[in-house]
């Protein structure tokens, strides 16, 4: 009987030793057995979505930053930036979603949780200026809740 594949890694019996011998992953991954489920390779879609979100967000947020500074004053504007700081720190952490592990993911989701309490605080006041920073944070830990994006960022890394 030929075997036209690689034995499964795991214990060897080695015929010159009493001991088993580990003798590794197999070289081609494609076989599948012994391993689990394959991490993904590519940034999943709804990670992405949240890293897009998290810009939109970020990006509309120091735009708006600006305008109140010429329109308003700048007092305002920094009550606005400083209310939102939570969303501009994912917005920046966003760019590392590609590299870095499940503890960024965590610190989003916590920012985020964090945000909807200020953003909520916000749109009671009953001008509405707190409703479309609540719904960004809102889609962001709905989007990195989900089971895809943590198996990205618990994927091992080479």
């Amino acid at each position: 009987m030929s075997n036209q594949f690689p034995p499964p890694p795991g214990p060897q019996h080695n015929p010159q030793s009493s001991l088993p011998t580990y003798t590794g992953p197999a070289q081609d991954p494609g076989y599948g057995y012994g391993y689990g489920p394959m991490a993904p390779q590519q940034m999943p879609g709804v990670v992405r979505a949240a890293q897009i979100v998290l810009w939109v967000f970020g990006g509309l947020l120091l735009l708006g930053t600006i305008g109140l500074i010429f329109t308003v004053n700048p007092e305002t504007a920094g009550a606005a930036l400083g209310v939102n700081i939570c969303l501009l720190v994912s917005a920046g952490m966003a760019f590392r979603f590609g590299t870095v592990g499940n503890g960024i993911r965590v610190t989003c989701i916590v920012l985020m949780s964090v945000q909807i309490a200020m953003a909520l605080g916000g749109a009671a006041s009953g001008n509405g200026a707190g409703l479309l920073p609540l719904l960004g944070a809102i889609a962001v830990v709905v989007l990195l809740s989900q089971s895809v994006a943590g198996a990205w960022f618990k994927r091992p890394r080479g």
